[in-house]
């Protein structure tokens, strides 16, 4: 990603070499390793990696870590400048847990080097005043550092009424992107949860404040936590419930609009097959459609077939049967004409396929009714019997009696 990234980057690649060879020191005074960045809208795209302690004997790998920062949060980066490029750079993240020191090069916004992170001596102390006795050796500090995981934050959690969470809550719940502000705007909503971990599954599921407010200004303003994570991870937008309130579905219950996006049926589903002269008075109806396959261009390709009064259950029948447009077009081109829904339907589902009229016809068998196509078909008449029974001395035999010979065993002798 960074290979054109030429000014100051041979010695930045030596560095980096010499960081993964320190980073394998155990019970390190602090921690190394690489980063690179991408500077974009005010945003600081950051991801580091370095060695696992050794003391991790369950862990063979680096450790990776992405995140996204406001730009402001570091010193020495430049405010707004997507395109910066230094060829060599040092610029500085400070958190209660430590200080994480950068230095590399960035070109055209894009960015790359070696950081350390230097513990911050006191921390240890602050969280134990705040009744966290964990062990904290550098390497979680670390990890807390990094997700800005500090004093400051589990005070005001427990302002919001999330006290005595464990070090692994409260780093979930940051980590998670549980803010204080999201906090405070989902109680302003009314969504007051005894556990972080309902607000972090909200989060992680997308339900922000917006969404809620959305959802409020459309009619449903009364959805659990539970509920409003179902109906974001359904895809259920106050767009799509605007587009069915404009096509006349008013008021429909969350579970039947969960039900109808589930299914498939949206605005131009609906908009084509009604073009269509289909409507339903339900979205009931339009999802039964949907599941059965059809489309409006089915239907239209139906009337240009010759069936343009199909009911909405011919048109389910037909589609659930593997009768499709050009089938009923071969047929006409046989000559079968105007054949009703059941006669297209019995063919259709008694295998009588157009290439075995056309054989049957090339044999000189012509001008077979439904019923004798069916029962020629359903008694194993195929082309190479009637060829069989030719070779055997039986010239011009009629259908009923190809079906004789074929029961009378005449296919195995």
């Amino acid at each position: 990603m960074f290979r054109s990234l030429k000014p100051g980057f041979a010695t930045i690649s030596t560095l980096i070499v010499a960081a993964c060879v320190l980073g394998q020191a155990q019970e390190p005074r602090d921690v190394t390793g690489t980063w690179t960045a991408e500077l974009h809208n005010g945003k600081v795209f950051l991801q580091v990696r370095t060695s696992a302690p050794t003391t991790w004997n369950s862990w063979s790998g680096d450790w990776n870590m992405g995140q996204t920062f406001p730009i402001e949060e570091f010193s020495g980066l430049p405010p707004n400048d997507e395109h910066f490029t230094a060829s060599t750079l040092k610029f500085e993240l400070h958190r209660e847990a430590g200080n994480l020191a950068f230095e590399g090069a960035f070109r055209d916004g894009r960015g790359a080097g070696l950081f350390s992170f230097t513990p911050r001596a006191e921390y240890v102390a602050e969280m134990k005043a705040l009744g966290y006795n964990d062990d904290l050796p550098v390497w979680r500090r670390f990890q807390l550092a990094i997700h800005d995981v500090g004093p400051r934050y589990i005070k005001a959690l427990a302002a919001e009424g999330y006290a005595k969470l464990s070090l692994d809550e409260v780093q979930r719940a940051r980590t998670h992107g549980v803010t204080i502000e999201y906090i405070r705007e989902m109680k302003a909503l009314g969504y007051r949860t005894t556990a972080i971990d309902g607000l972090v599954r909200a989060h992680d599921h997308g339900v922000s404040p917006d969404y809620i407010k959305s959802l409020k200004s459309a009619g449903y303003s009364s959805l659990t936590l539970d509920e409003l994570v179902r109906v974001h991870d359904h895809g259920v937008s106050t767009a799509y419930i605007q587009e069915l309130e404009r096509l006349g579905f008013k008021n429909v219950p969350i579970e039947d609009l969960v039900r109808t996006h589930d299914h498939g049926v949206n605005a131009e589903f609906v908009q084509q097959l009604r073009g269509q002269g289909i409507s339903e008075p339900t979205l009931e109806g339009y999802i039964r459609l949907h599941d059965h396959g059809i489309r409006a261009a089915f239907v239209s390709d139906m009337k240009a077939a010759g069936y343009d009064k199909l009911a909405r259950e011919d048109l389910v029948r037909l589609h659930d049967h593997g009768v499709k447009p050009e089938y009923i077009r071969d047929l006409k081109a046989q000559g079968y004409k105007n054949l009703s829904i059941d006669d297209v339907v019995r063919l259709r589902d008694h295998g009588v396929s157009v290439d075995y009229i056309t054989d049957m016809k090339d044999l000189g068998i012509k001008d077979l009714t439904l019923d004798q196509l069916v029962r020629l078909r359903d008694h194993g008449i195929t082309p190479g019997f009637v060829n069989h029974v030719r070779a055997r001395g039986f010239k011009d035999t009629t259908a009923d009696e190809l079906v004789r010979l074929k029961n009378g065993g005449l296919w195995k002798h």
